[in-house]
């Protein structure tokens, strides 16, 4: 998937590899991608045809090595472009729940793990995913390769003035852990607590409804270049969700120089070291999260200055610029 105009941060994270390796003279490069738009079943099953169509005239090209970003009904294509020319290497980034697409018995997950034997390089964007994956496929070759954070446009704005003591940055659903961070927000109580919401979805009317009793600012679909304005302004980023492979938002907010509170899932927790650049709750609930935020939100500036420098010495290793040469090294290593 890539960004549109409903969805503009949809798949930025293909937008931005493919942008920094095009700068590579070593490397030429083809881009084939579907917008991520609001569609119904009929409404999918009409743009995947189109998307299918446009792909065909690429079959007469000849490519070394077809990179697929997600694995599912997209990848396909991939597969078929290999029967053709056997010599391609194909490698699949998972990027979530894209990994349950081979997992059960019924005939979809099993065609899905058929077809999955002409990967000859997967990447997954945390090791607990990584972990699942190898459970139901041997691939010939794997490794933890996360999408990576632009540097350039993530870091820290000095004499920025801290406007939140707590930010939300992500999609308005359950699955983000909106409805946890809502529900502590209730349980606090502290109508002084200063919060900030960015994204949208379901939870938008709820979300609206806490500005009666609190101190809520919501931004709806920021510029992603803007966005390093929010977290320079908040003390602190909220990420509770309860299913993440990654979570790129964690390092921006690090990048930017805003610790974070963080659920113990997924690839979250390969981000954060707790109490040194962020704080993992011992288990995702309301509770917790509402103790946590408290505690924070009486830190004495010497502590709250150190954790803020510790954040932003942390997780260069995933920074967009290390990342593409990852991909540069492994395109090498798969022609050789």
């Amino acid at each position: 998937m890539y960004p549109s105009i409903e969805k503009p941060y949809a798949g930025i994270f293909v937008k931005n590899q493919f942008e920094y390796l095009k700068t590579n003279s070593l490397l030429n490069l083809n881009l084939f991608y579907m917008k991520r738009t609001f569609t119904g079943m009929w409404g999918s099953i009409i743009k995947y045809l189109m998307f299918y169509f446009r792909f065909l005239p690429l079959i007469f090209k000849r490519f070394d090595i077809v990179h697929v970003h997600a694995f599912a009904a997209h990848f396909f294509l991939a597969y078929f472009y290999k029967v053709i020319y056997p010599r391609t290497k194909i490698v699949v980034t998972f990027h979530g729940s894209d990994y349950n697409n081979f997992i059960g018995n019924g005939i979809s997950s099993k065609l899905y793990r058929a077809f999955a034997k002409k990967i000859d390089y997967i990447l997954a964007v945390g090791n607990q995913e990584l972990r699942y994956i190898e459970e139901y496929i041997q691939p010939i070759g794997s490794k933890v390769l996360c999408a990576g954070v632009d540097s350039t446009k993530f870091y820290s704005v000095k004499n920025t003035k801290k406007e939140y003591d707590f930010l939300f940055i992500g999609s308005f659903y359950e699955y983000k852990g909106v409805d946890i961070f809502i529900d502590a927000i209730k349980l606090l109580n502290d109508k002084n607590l200063r919060i900030c919401f960015v994204g949208s979805g379901e939870y938008l009317e709820e979300i609206k409804k806490l500005k009666n009793d609190f101190n809520i600012s919501i931004f709806l679909n920021i510029d992603h270049d803007k966005l390093v304005e929010q977290y320079n302004r908040a003390k602190f980023l909220v990420m509770c969700s309860r299913l993440d492979a990654f979570g790129l938002v964690v390092t921006e907010s690090m990048y930017s120089g805003t610790p974070v509170i963080i659920a113990p899932t997924g690839g979250l927790v390969d981000q954060v070291v707790d109490g040194f650049n962020g704080f993992i709750l011992k288990e995702n609930t309301p509770e917790n999260l509402a103790d946590e935020m408290k505690k924070d939100a009486m830190m004495t500036d010497e502590n709250y200055k150190m954790l803020c420098q510790n954040a932003l010495q942390s997780n260069k290793q995933f920074s967009l610029q290390n990342v593409c040469n990852e991909l540069v090294i492994l395109y090498n290593t798969l022609t050789a």
